[in-house]
């Protein structure tokens, strides 16, 4: 068994650990560690995986430095051990079947040109599908519940081209598996393997794009299962979710897309808002139930007048890709 190494970010989320932590450690897999990146929670979270999971190694901080700096984190730790093969950047918030990493090695080493794979993500309950690896959109974003997520909101039945192993643009970032030897590409072209500077969503379609660039495709592991309980951190439907969704989307088709789709896409984006008006979107009608409809407008005002603001660290990252 070629060694594995999971990276689990925790902020605030004591409450999640238990059930995320125990099912982990009942994987029919045996050969991995795990890294528990904790980004200066308040919670005691700290001290419960201390107490009760002493296999885990800790890497605490001082303060929240998201998600992305904080796989980054683990990541790095992890690799000071020469062994591990595989890295997999698990979600707080969910709970793995006994035979998930297991299925996720098995789907890896099919193809040698694989360089990350999707695990398959079901709601609370197990029948009805979260995601199982992401599709690619011009905008990125799409208007449908779910997004570019595939097979959302579907049960196994309705999407049965999800129960066999199937390329996917870029893995869902709610427990992807990633190569060593991708990453340590990744790692010295770019400086960073996810981007820091996109603090929280959308990292998992940018570092999709860097995979393919190097030649690379992605994979859905149809029986790595498990349940994942959603936003738990960010919020469903939350302005914080909305404006890093809207200002990362801007920036990762700044820094991936060709010259032709940039220019394009302020075109696309203006249009596929006002299709919110017109096609009820599930997600969209949430956020305006929330937040009211002027909070909505004054989150989109501000997550791209941040993405305007950072355009040319972002066209520097852009030419050294």
């Amino acid at each position: 068994m070629k060694k594995v190494a999971i990276i689990v970010v925790n902020w605030n989320g004591i409450h999640l650990l238990r059930d995320c932590l125990e099912a982990v450690f009942t994987q029919s897999y045996k050969n991995f560690d795990v890294y528990f990146v904790d980004n200066g929670s308040v919670d005691d979270s700290l001290s419960f995986v201390r107490e009760n999971f002493p296999k885990v190694h800790i890497i605490p901080l001082e303060t929240n430095t998201g998600f992305a700096k904080g796989n980054n984190i683990g990541i790095a730790r992890a690799f000071e051990d020469r062994e591990v093969t595989y890295i997999v950047c698990l979600n707080n918030d969910t709970i793995v079947q006994n035979n998930w990493l297991e299925e996720l090695v098995i789907t890896a080493e099919k193809d040698q040109n694989i360089g990350a794979v999707s695990s398959k993500a079901y709601f609370i309950g197990g029948t009805v599908i979260q995601n199982a690896g992401l599709e690619f959109h011009k905008t990125i974003q799409a208007n449908k519940n779910g997004g570019i997520s595939m097979g959302y909101d579907l049960t196994d039945a309705e999407a049965p081209e999800l129960s066999e192993d199937i390329e996917v643009f870029a893995p869902g970032g709610v427990a992807p598996l990633y190569k060593r030897e991708v990453l340590e590409k990744i790692l010295h072209r770019d400086g960073e393997i996810f981007d820091g500077d996109f603090f929280a969503y959308v990292e998992d379609v940018d570092l999709g794009f860097r995979i393919r660039s190097f030649g690379y495709i992605c994979y859905l592991s149809s029986n790595a299962r498990l349940i994942h309980l959603h936003s738990q951190t960010g919020g469903v439907a939350s302005a914080f979710k909305a404006y890093y969704s809207e200002r990362n989307t801007v920036l990762a088709v700044i820094k991936n897309f060709p010259i032709i789709d940039v220019l394009l896409f302020p075109f696309r984006n203006i249009w596929l808002k006002l299709s919110y008006l017109f096609n009820k979107n599930k997600s969209v009608e949430t956020l305006k139930s929330n937040v009211g409809i002027w909070s909505m407008v004054w989150v989109l005002v501000k997550a791209n007048a941040s993405a305007l603001y950072l355009t040319p660290k972002f066209l520097i990252k852009r030419w050294k890709i």
